[in-house]
């Protein structure tokens, strides 16, 4: 991930309307942490993105660019927050429409963020234009499967509880 610091100046404070001075303060620095992860395409050209929010799509504007008949101006999002990756089509709800965005093999349905994993594959316009995503994937429990995990546990008999030592 990459990490910029940043600080902030001495600053003088000032009583209201008063002559006098008072010393000055430092305000303690900061530590930005941002998203950073590399889309790879099939000929093996890997670009290396480092916004927290990135856009595909064929339009000069886009973070990364996609090309094809069924390329959209604004095609997907990718967007990291906190320890996860997302992936969201930005197309292709209308039967009209032949806009598509896949992960792995799977149409995805317009406007819903998708998780992604490091290695997986996405696809947009075309199957075959894809691209496979990679980034540092966060240590520790994803915090929706040990909700998942315990509202299980909640439900399950007292010899389950027993061996999970609860």
């Amino acid at each position: 991930m990459a990490l910029s610091s940043c600080s902030f100046a001495r600053h003088k404070i000032h009583g209201c309307g008063r002559s006098t001075r008072r010393p000055q303060v430092t305000r303690p620095s900061c530590l930005t942490v941002r998203a950073a992860f590399t889309l790879t395409d099939a000929s093996g050209k890997a670009t290396s993105h480092s916004k927290p929010s990135v856009s595909v799509g064929s339009s000069a504007s886009s973070d990364v660019r996609i090309s094809g008949p069924t390329a959209a101006d604004q095609h997907a999002v990718i967007t990291q927050k906190g320890k996860q990756t997302f992936l969201k089509a930005l197309v292709g709800e209308s039967v009209l429409d032949d806009s598509r965005t896949w992960l792995d093999g799977t149409q995805l349905r317009p406007g819903v963020s998708y998780v992604l994993g490091a290695g997986s594959r996405l696809a947009f316009g075309d199957e075959r234009q894809a691209f496979t995503i990679d980034f540092e994937q966060a240590a520790g429990s994803n915090p929706l499967v040990e909700m998942m995990m315990k509202g299980m546990v909640a439900g399950s008999s007292p010899e389950v509880k027993k061996q999970l030592g609860m």
